[in-house]
């Protein structure tokens, strides 16, 4: 059976997976690219179609049970959420930061 926690778990993956991550496949996340966008930009609609079309399991839950939320903290911060349920996860936080050094992410390494 699968659970919040399972399907929170590939979200995390798919948050820390760079865009074309894997050969051929062109699943993956631009969170920063997201994040360095005008906050007035930002489409939360094409956000989670991209998320559904690389998790299909995600495409069974309607919008009461996944989307995206935010939180303005001060003047200048706003905090990107995507929330699953009950839950909420945080895009952009230090879980989801990628390592750019990894191999499958540098096409040139030997």
């Amino acid at each position: 059976m699968i659970t919040a926690e399972n399907i929170k778990t590939m979200i995390d993956h798919w948050l820390s997976t760079p865009v074309n991550g894997y050969f051929g496949q062109s699943y993956g996340c631009n969170v920063r690219d997201q994040l360095l966008k005008n906050l007035s930009s930002f489409s939360a609609d094409r956000f989670i179609e991209k998320m559904k079309a690389d998790i299909p399991i995600l495409g069974e839950l309607d919008s009461s049970q996944l989307s995206i939320v935010s939180q303005q903290s001060g003047f200048e911060n706003v905090y990107i959420y995507i929330k699953l349920g009950n839950i909420l996860i945080e895009v952009g936080s230090n879980n989801t930061e990628q390592d750019y050094n990894q191999d499958f992410y540098n096409v040139t390494a030997s």
